[in-house]
C-alpha cells in the first residue's frame, strides 16, 4: 500500500550530486517516504531517473530545515519524484556507479 501523500506548498533547494548548483523546488505533496517536486526554473533541468539528490526543506510555520537524501524515480514536465534514501545508502548507490 502506498504511503499517504500530504499537498503542501514548502520551497526546498535541490542538490543534484555529482554537479555544481542549486535548484529551487515547490513541494507540492510530502509523504514518509517521498515527495513530489515542481520545478520553477523555466529552462530543463536535465534531472534524470536515478540521479541522487539531497533536498532541503524549509519549513517556515516552524522555522525550522530538514535535509533528505533521495532518488529520483520519475519525471513529467517540470514535476520530479523522489524516493527518500537513509544517508548512509547515498555513498554505496554512488559507488556503484563508478
Amino acid at each position: 500500500m502506498p504511503a499517504m501523500r500530504y499537498p503542501t506548498k514548502e520551497k526546498a533547494s535541490i542538490e543534484i550530486y555529482g554537479r555544481s548548483g542549486n535548484f529551487i523546488a515547490h513541494v507540492s505533496n510530502l509523504s514518509v517516504t517521498g515527495a513530489c517536486l515542481e520545478w520553477m526554473q523555466e529552462r530543463d533541468l536535465s534531472i534524470e531517473k536515478g540521479d541522487l539528490v539531497r533536498v532541503t526543506v524549509v519549513l517556515k510555520a516552524l522555522n525550522r530545515r530538514h535535509n533528505l537524501n533521495a532518488e529520483v524515480v520519475w519525471k513529467e514536465g517540470k514535476k520530479t519524484g523522489v524516493s527518500f534514501i537513509k544517508s548512509s545508502e547515498v555513498l554505496d548507490k554512488i559507488m556503484d556507479r563508478v
